[in-house]
């Protein structure tokens, strides 16, 4: 399969900077294929998409107070970065897949066309094993998505900040001490390194077209490592973003 264009959809509601940002570097990193970036807006006429779809979506789910043990599940509040509400609301990545395969025009279905939405709302999926929705940075397929909350609510913190968090009153410090003493080792919103990340996760989702299915590598540093903590996360996309030898070679021959 030849993949010869890349179209990136940012929301009225997503920072469409971002997604131009990402677009340079995608650019750089793929110049054999061209990228573009489009506005997406929910209720476009082309889309045809229902103004009630939003509340066909929403999943409420009431945080509780244990901790995930690193699966950053978004009913676990100890993961969010500013603790807003106690009740959040989510959206089934699969199900918002099949409203957004409605933006894809007939002309452009054919597999040379990649489509890719960065999402401004948590997204989800149901795990069938511990019976909870988990936040997802992305979701593969066509389009692909992108959630930038799920980026950071998803991959989960280092322990020790779980377990200050937990014991904040007994050392006597605030939550946002702790944050600040944290934050170099997780993403946090208007974050310079959200654009790396990002990135690399478009990146997955390309690589889900090139390898057929499968756009995670077990190979430990790769940038299709599939982190499940944000210190991995930040250490494959920002500090040493590059493939393995394997997906090299899959890149390469994507190249020709």
């Amino acid at each position: 399969m030849k993949l010869s264009y890349v179209h990136l959809y940012y929301s009225t509601l997503t920072n469409s900077f971002l997604s131009k940002k990402v677009s340079t570097i995608l650019q750089e990193f793929m110049p054999f294929i061209y990228v573009d970036v489009r506005p997406f807006t929910h209720h476009s006429q082309n889309n045809m998409i229902d103004d009630n779809y939003r509340d066909n979506l929403m999943i409420q789910l009431s945080h509780d107070n244990g901790d995930d043990s690193g699966k950053g599940s978004p009913a676990d509040s100890h993961n969010t970065s500013n603790n807003r509400c106690k009740k959040t609301e989510i959206i089934d990545g699969f199900y918002l897949q099949r409203i957004y395969s409605r933006i894809i025009d007939d002309n452009e279905s054919h597999l040379s066309h990649f489509h890719l939405v960065f999402e401004d709302n948590l997204v989800c999926t149901y795990d069938e094993i511990d019976k909870r929705y988990h936040a997802r940075p992305i979701i593969c397929g066509s389009p692909s998505i992108i959630s930038i909350p799920s980026i950071i609510e998803g991959p989960a913190k280092p322990k020790g900040y779980y377990f200050k968090q937990m014991l904040k009153d007994i050392l006597s410090i605030s939550s946002k001490e702790i944050e600040n003493e944290f934050a170099s080792t997780f993403i946090s919103y208007d974050d310079p390194r959200l654009t790396q990340v990002a990135t690399g996760y478009v990146i997955q989702a390309i690589f889900f077209f090139l390898t057929n299915g499968n756009p995670f590598c077990s190979q430990y540093p790769c940038r299709l490592f599939n982190s499940h903590w944000q210190e991995e996360l930040i250490y494959t996309q920002v500090i040493n973003p590059v493939l393995c030898e394997e997906h090299l070679q899959i890149f390469a021959e994507a190249g020709k």
